[in-house]
């Protein structure tokens, strides 16, 4: 059975470092929701599930690599998740606009919830960490997949990855996708960086512990992190983290250039120009990759500020 029609607009906020400028105005503004398998909504992160086959080596290039905690994979091995099974989880159909070039494109996608179910997995993983093939990165903890019920798409006007990318788009979005919609869960309307949330090229995905892959954060000069330091760290690892690594390799993008160490003297000894610099990169160096975050209010980045200094050397 259909569901009801949905529609809305969602404004791309302008921190997206991965799509083209002409996309920023528009961000899955969905016309219509319906679900193909007219299942329930899912329960996040479900006991571990044996429906996905993971093989040994690659067999083709829209092959999914999976890496982390499985139990049958030695540490530090990768799998691969062919295409054909990940689209054969139950999927959903998304009329969108704004997103993969100009028009109203309908895509399949797949909750994370439900790809998470099926998962040959360790049952302490409780962590989905994306990587893309530019050296992004987007972290997706059990309570963001629950609360904002983000997706994989499979599809996009009935095709796969392997014919991507569709008309239109001059950037290959491919091989995979992941998106979130205030369509489909209106609060995602209310984050503050949707946009690193919504990685494309993503070319692998690691199951990890949250607390093992980010134990960098909660101890030493953050084992007792003030009320401004634990919302600065909030805000590092739902946006900062897409391009930067932080302290000992703790997980992150890679697009950033700039070591942790010295965003962090900066915020101990020049807080106002590491704040300007994150509103409006270019205002200092007009070659800079980074993209400018004018919607941070002071508070927010005060709190950064606070996160970062900490781990300056005294």
């Amino acid at each position: 059975m259909r569901a009801p029609a949905v529609t809305g607009t969602l404004p791309r906020p302008a921190d997206d470092p991965r799509r083209p400028a002409h996309l920023s105005l528009l961000f899955f503004a969905v016309a219509a929701l319906f679900l193909l398998s007219g299942a329930a909504a899912p329960a996040a992160f479900a006991a571990p599930g044996p429906g996905l086959r993971l093989a040994a080596e690659r067999r083709a290039a829209t092959d999914l690599a999976v890496t982390g905690l499985m139990p049958d994979a030695p540490r530090g091995s990768t799998r691969y998740l062919a295409w054909a099974d990940l689209a054969a989880l139950p999927r959903t159909r998304l009329k969108i606009a704004g997103e993969f070039g100009p028009g109203e494109r309908e895509v399949a996608v797949v909750f994370l919830a439900d790809f998470w179910a099926a998962l040959p997995r360790d049952k302490s993983s409780d962590t989905l960490l994306a990587t893309c093939a530019d050296g992004y990165a987007s972290v997706f903890r059990a309570d963001f997949i629950r609360d904002y019920r983000p997706f994989l798409v499979v599809e996009i006007d009935g095709r796969g990855p392997g014919e991507w990318p569709p008309p239109g788009l001059k950037m290959n979005p491919g091989p995979y996708v992941i998106g979130v919609s205030a369509a489909v869960v209106p609060a995602v309307a209310d984050l503050v960086d949707a946009g690193h949330k919504r990685p494309w090229r993503i070319t692998g995905l690691e199951i990890a512990r949250f607390s093992e892959r980010f134990a960098g954060f909660y101890r030493g000069p953050w084992a007792r992190p003030s009320a401004a330091v634990v919302a600065g760290r909030e805000l590092w690892l739902g946006a900062c983290a897409s391009c930067h690594t932080g302290p000992a390799d703790t997980f992150g993008g890679t697009k950033g250039d700039r070591p942790f160490e010295l965003m962090a003297a900066h915020a101990a000894h020049n807080a106002p120009y590491l704040t300007l610099y994150v509103r409006n990169p270019t205002d200092f160096v007009p070659t800079a990759k980074m993209q400018p975050h004018p919607h941070y209010s002071d508070r927010q980045l005060d709190e950064l500020v606070a996160f970062l200094a900490l781990a300056a050397p005294k």
